[in-house]
């Protein structure tokens, strides 16, 4: 599998975990429902392509819920720990 896609993935939930505001958090989680309905709409829906859906999915929320942990860190005062 492509790990970039989601290292990327990953990351960009990172970033608005820890910098937007509200629900804005959750606003990534909109980037692989984007791409895998260009995908579906080119190709057709198959197996391989939930799966990969449901993978970025699930690593974008993980990395927006770090991320929001991270931030609520850092308003409390408190260093972050990152081993």
């Amino acid at each position: 599998m492509a790990l970039v896609a989601y290292l990327l993935f990953f990351l960009a939930g990172l970033a608005f975990g820890f910098a937007a505001v509200g629900n804005w958090k959750w606003a990534p989680l909109a980037f692989p429902l984007a791409l895998a309905l260009a995908a579906a709409l080119t190709e057709g829906v198959d197996g391989t392509l939930v799966t990969r859906l449901l993978v970025a999915l699930l690593v974008t929320a993980a990395g927006v819920l770090i991320g929001a942990l991270v931030e609520r860190r850092g308003q409390r005062g408190q260093p972050a720990r990152y081993a």
